[in-house]
């Protein structure tokens, strides 16, 4: 299991607390792009604990592991506590792509990455939003 995560040189600075090896080379040189080599639950939950906790007060763990229900939880709190954004939308689209992924509606791979996709678009969104 490679357990790397690649960064623009500029970026560095982000994966400083990276636990594993990581590198400015293989990032494309391109500023803001992360090639993250981890599994994908190793990514689903570091986007749980780091983001979707802190921003719903809820993760898959609170679902009994059941990420489609973590994200629609999420969405639903967007949408009931804020003014609905991109940011809700892409929640709402990752979570039905992972209840499209656990029914088998799509292959594991493709629905893994549509997830991932979806989560970081929405994460982005959210720190713009922020002025993060």
């Amino acid at each position: 299991m490679d357990n790397r995560l690649e960064v623009c040189r500029r970026h560095r600075w982000l994966a400083s607390s990276w636990p594993g090896r990581r590198g400015a080379e293989g990032a494309g040189g391109r500023c803001g792009t992360v090639v993250d080599y981890r599994p994908y639950e190793a990514i689903v939950q570091s986007h749980a604990d780091l983001w979707l906790r802190a921003l719903t007060a809820n993760g898959p763990e609170d679902h009994d592991g059941d990420l489609a229900a973590a994200l629609h939880a999420g969405y639903e709190w967007i949408t009931t506590h804020r003014e609905p954004t991109g940011v809700a939308v892409a929640l709402e689209h990752a979570a039905r792509i992972a209840e499209a992924t656990a029914v088998g509606t799509l292959q594991p791979a493709e629905g893994q990455a549509q997830v991932l996709a979806a989560l970081s678009l929405a994460e982005t969104l959210d720190a713009v939003a922020r002025g993060a």
